[in-house]
Formats: structure tokens, C-alpha cells, sequence
């Protein structure tokens, strides 16, 4: 096990992925972790993210999170405001998949169309902003992309059904079966995977990971034995953590570009 940012060193050198690029970072939590994201931060890290570039949000994205945030009169509203305008204003598309800590009511009321090759949602408030749902695959910057949010919530019981907690974090039946019928059709074969949390294997790993039962995560483990894929990359740990020789990625806090971080995997 290595921090995700020592397997780099030797691609960067070689200044890959010069055009277009994919970055990919952990868990926002609306506008708590979004320092990551500030330009002071990026410059620091030695990511600058172009116009034409996209940036992968690896679930709990958490804009809006609670139902008062799109309430005028509310006191969440403007913090929600401020940080949704923060990211309309970015030059980049903004990507991002379902966490376990996102309000799936909102988003189970907004329109889905078709972008990149598969569903999307794009945000009502932020246009750069865009849901990439559940077992769908996209064509990004020429890589095809498996995305598949949600993870159960290990804080369950201290929540409330519904105001900050949603039954659908865990992925139905009906997601799964989508996923594998559109990997069927590119014949199991992907560049990346963009997950919430990873799959159970991967949570088994980990020393001190909480025991925690997830469908998900199971249904991830299943998929990780018939696909092939160069990169995956999850959120939901909060850790930063390369496993090289299964080819995976765990993100919080780290921004990194996507390209990068698989063509070390796979040297």
C-alpha cells in the first residue's frame, strides 16, 4: 500500500496527457471539503484544470444536500448559494457521481438527458456541472468511463430518513442490471471506473476499515472479476491510497490528473 501520489513520479516526468485531461478528487460534502478545489490549493499541487478539461467528483457532491438549501428564507440557503456559484464560475466541466451523502429526492426530480454517450443530469443552478448516473458509460477525452455511485452509510442511525439520509444511496437491482447491459455492449471493457466506495475486496484490505455490510460494494466485487479496466478510482474512505498492482485509487483530499494515474498502473 502507498500514498497516492508516489506511483507518479516517473509519468510526470515524462509530461503525458498534454491535451484535454480528466482530473479526478474525493468526496466535496457541499462546501466542506472544497478547499481542495481553491486555485491557491490547485497551484500548490501543481494542477492547473483548463477550460477544456473536466474534473470527476467521486461522490458526496452534497449541492444541494438538505431540502432548506434551495429555500430562500432558509439558513443553509446561502451557504448553498455561494458555494454552487463558486463552482458555476469555474472554466471546467465539473463531474461528479452519487455518494451516500447526497439528496437522492432532489435528484430523483431532475431532468435526465444525454451526454457523452449516457445519461446525465446537468445541474438546474450550475450549468458546468454535470450527474453521471448509475451503470451508465461514457466517452470522455476519448476513454470510456464506467460510472456507479452510492455506498451504505455507516452513520445510519444517527440520521434521518429522508432530511439527511436517503434509502437510495445503496444501488437498486435496476442499476446494477444497467451496468452490466452496458458492458455487455463494449464487451467488459473499460478505461476507467469511477466509484464511490470500492468494492469489497479492496474495504477488506484496508487496516482498520469499519466492518460495515454493502450491497454495493458486494455488487462491485462481483463486477471487478468480468471487466477489464486500466484504472478505478472511489472516494468514501477518506483516505488517499494507491494499490498499484490492482490497479486502484483512493481519493479525499488529493487532485490528480486521471491519464496519469492509470499509465502508472500499468507500466
Amino acid at each position: 500500500m502507498t500514498n497516492i501520489k508516489e506511483p507518479l513520479a516517473k509519468t510526470k516526468a515524462r509530461g503525458r496527457c498534454e491535451n484535454m485531461k480528466i482530473y479526478v478528487t474525493g468526496d466535496i460534502h457541499g462546501g466542506i471539503d472544497m478547499h481542495k478545489l481553491s486555485n491557491r490549493e490547485l497551484k500548490k499541487n501543481g494542477i492547473s484544470i483548463a477550460k477544456n478539461d473536466f474534473l470527476v467528483i467521486l461522490g458526496d457532491f452534497g449541492l444541494p444536500f438538505f431540502d432548506t438549501d434551495l429555500d430562500p428564507h432558509s439558513k443553509t440557503h446561502g451557504e448553498y448559494r455561494y458555494w454552487i456559484k463558486w463552482l458555476s464560475e469555474k472554466p471546467y466541466t465539473v463531474l461528479w457521481i452519487y455518494g451516500n451523502h447526497d439528496n437522492f429526492n432532489f435528484w430523483e426530480r431532475q431532468e435526465v438527458t444525454e451526454r457523452y454517450g449516457g445519461k446525465v443530469q446537468v445541474h438546474p443552478d450550475a450549468q458546468n456541472v454535470i450527474h453521471l448516473m448509475r451503470g451508465d458509460i461514457y466517452k470522455i477525452d476519448g476513454k470510456c468511463c464506467l460510472a456507479f455511485g452510492g455506498a451504505a452509510s455507516a452513520d445510519k442511525a444517527y440520521r434521518k430518513a429522508d432530511i439527511n439520509w436517503w434509502k437510495q444511496e445503496t444501488a437498486s437491482e435496476a442499476d446494477m442490471a444497467n451496468a452490466r447491459e452496458n458492458l455487455r455492449r463494449c464487451g467488459g471493457r473499460v478505461d476507467y471506473v469511477f466509484t464511490h466506495t470500492p468494492p469489497t475486496y479492496i474495504r477488506r484490505l484496508i487496516p482498520k476499515m469499519y466492518e460495515l455490510t454493502d450491497p454495493t460494494a458486494d455488487f462491485l466485487d462481483q463486477l471487478s472479476l468480468e471487466i477489464t479496466y486500466r484504472a478505478w478510482f472511489s472516494g468514501h474512505l477518506h483516505i488517499e491510497l494507491a494499490l498499484n498492482s490492482l490497479r486502484f485509487a483512493a481519493f479525499y483530499n488529493t487532485v490528480l490528473n486521471a491519464e496519469e494515474v492509470a499509465a502508472a498502473f500499468n507500466e
